[in-house]
């Protein structure tokens, strides 16, 4: 017996793997050896229905299971309804978050045979023993209910058992724990089991050595609140200090559990932390169930910050009771804690949430089918929220994909503009003057905006430091590069990923200058006369190297900072 279980992943990325099929594949192997072959398919939203169901049916299975999220929902009944066509025996099943979320709507759907909602894969497990047995899916539908999986040490490991072989993807899922202690009303994990379930240490410590061994480079860790059992957080970080110190990490965690300990050990290793700040204002938290002390917040993220840890934060637009003026202020708290990137969505009223049935008290109008948005509220109108939503794609390019964090305090300052303001000034510039390079966007848009404020030359030092930094951190994740001629005509062999650029100022000097803690773009303006230059960027040996080319071809060097 064959069976077909599909992930439809987003886009092709580090995180596209299919770690939910693939927990219900180990499960099926283990309860079933040798009786059901189990295919893990990976399919992508950029796919076509048609494309989608042509692998499906080439693998000839006699049952096909989806994973269902909100961002799949549509082009999975678009497969369901082809493959049945193509293939009326086939028997299609449905489940994952939306088909858990939204079951009553799901079940009606005539496409598929089954939706099995909650936890998979005992319920699996338990379905598919059934239509073993000769069962027929209309005599199954009334008896399925959704439970947790109590010991979650019992389900096998995906990645032990060869399921997933991790040396095959760019990156990994990592699951710690099911369940989540809190209540936030726009999150559906809030209305799951109550309390937290976690993988034990001994499979934790096995998985990492295989990561380890794997030569596995990055690892998303599936838990949203990793540190709320401070202890137990502690553990697994000093396994990871100990058996996959190569492996770089991202985690999801709440502020409140952090301490100097905690912060430590984030540091000992390769990790990024994500934030769910969402909002500054505590009395719109308060509608969503959630709280916030900014003070207190901001402690805790200095204790990253002085520690040297990697961390972005998480914003929400749109919130019952917030306004667009109330965002901004959170948009420009959350820079001043200098976040590695900062993530901004749109609130959506997902099924199955308490905000669902909360949203008429708070006037939220909101789309009834995915994504699910808010349209309007009455303290945040259709037109605020595409102002916020132009700020966000603006806040994205110019700090998260414009890898600002380095200067961005610098440049804000010496504008004095608040950064929600900076977004909106470089959303406009972006209209009349689009292109793919971000880093020459980020040089003109700042030429111009200082120009305005008649300090043009502050202007050229802010250009010239963006083009450091910009072209260095492309450099750092680029292809080998190739030749090119200097200005005199003579050809300049660039080295493997390697760049020429341009620049208004000594660049050597004004690396030394920001090396030595000087900030202030008037006084490095002050301190380094203009000096039109171009110059080689070069990584050597995991560092960017900068040369400058004179008239003679002479060469002067300095080394990127640590």
């Amino acid at each position: 017996m064959k069976l077909a279980l599909v992930a439809i992943h987003p886009e092709e990325s580090a995180r596209a793997v299919p770690l939910g099929p693939a927990m219900l594949a180990s499960a099926l192997k283990k309860a079933f050896p040798g009786e059901i072959r189990v295919d893990v398919l990976d399919l992508y939203l950029g796919d076509t229905a048609g494309q989608c169901a042509e692998r499906i049916l080439a693998l000839r299975p006699r049952y096909v299971g989806f994973s269902m999220y909100l961002w799949n929902r549509l082009l999975v009944l678009q497969i369901a309804i082809i493959i049945k066509r193509k293939d009326p025996e086939l028997i299609v099943l449905a489940g994952g978050p939306e088909a858990t979320a939204d079951y009553g709507r799901i079940l009606e759907e005539p496409s598929l045979d089954l939706v099995l909602p909650g936890e998979g894969e005992e319920i699996l497990v338990a379905v598919m023993g059934d239509l073993l047995r000769g069962a027929r899916p209309r005599e199954l539908r009334d008896s399925i209910r959704a439970s947790p999986v109590r010991d979650l040490g019992a389900l096998p490991s995906p990645f032990l058992d060869g399921t997933l072989e991790p040396s095959h993807y760019r990156g990994l899922l990592w699951e710690l724990s099911r369940g989540c202690p809190f209540r936030c009303d726009f999150c559906f994990e809030s209305r799951g089991a109550e309390g937290i379930r976690r993988i034990p240490l001994e499979r934790v410590k096995a998985e990492l050595l295989l990561f380890e061994a794997s030569g596995v480079e990055q690892v998303f860790v599936l838990d949203p609140t990793f540190n709320y059992n401070q202890d137990e957080a502690k553990r697994v970080l000093r396994l990871i200090r100990e058996h996959a110190p190569d492996v770089h990490f991202f985690f999801e965690v709440r502020s409140e559990f952090i301490d100097e300990e905690m912060a430590t050990l984030f540091a000992s290793i390769r990790c990024t932390l994500q934030i769910g700040l969402q909002s500054v204002h505590d009395a719109v938290l308060r509608n969503i169930n959630r709280r916030i002390d900014p003070d207190a917040f901001e402690d805790k993220v200095l204790l990253l910050h002085e520690a040297g840890v990697t961390y972005g934060f998480d914003l929400i637009y749109g919130l019952p009771g917030d306004t667009l003026d109330g965002f901004y202020d959170s948009l420009d708290f959350a820079l001043r804690l200098v976040p590695n990137h900062l993530d901004l969505f749109p609130l959506a009223v997902l099924p199955g949430t308490r905000l669902l049935e909360t949203a008429p008290s708070f006037g939220l109008k909101y789309q009834e089918a995915t994504p699910y948005r808010v349209i309007s509220s009455p303290t945040f109108g259709a037109e605020d929220l595409e102002k916020a939503a132009t700020t966000a794609r603006s806040c994205d390019l110019f700090y998260n994909r414009g890898r600002a964090v380095p200067w961005f305090a610098m440049v804000v300052e010496a504008l004095g503009l608040s950064a929600s303001a900076l977004f909106g000034s470089f959303a406009a510039h972006l209209d009349a003057n689009p292109s793919e390079d971000v880093t020459s966007l980020h040089r003109d848009f700042l030429l111009s905006a200082f120009e305005r404020q008649g300090n043009a030359v502050a202007g050229t030092i802010a250009a010239d430091i963006v083009t450091y930094f910009g072209r260095s951190a492309e450099l750092l994740e680029s292809a080998p590069g190739t030749s090119e001629h200097a200005a005199d005509g003579s050809v300049v062999v660039l080295d493997p990923r390697s760049c020429r650029a341009s620049f208004a100022h000594d660049p050597v000097a004004l690396l030394e200058r920001l090396d030595a803690g000087f900030t202030d773009l008037d006084e490095l303006a002050l301190l380094l006369p203009e000096r039109p230059c171009e110059a080689v960027l070069s990584v050597q040996e995991g560092l960017v190297d900068l040369e400058i080319l004179s008239e003679q071809q002479q060469v002067r060097r300095h080394p990127a900072p640590s």
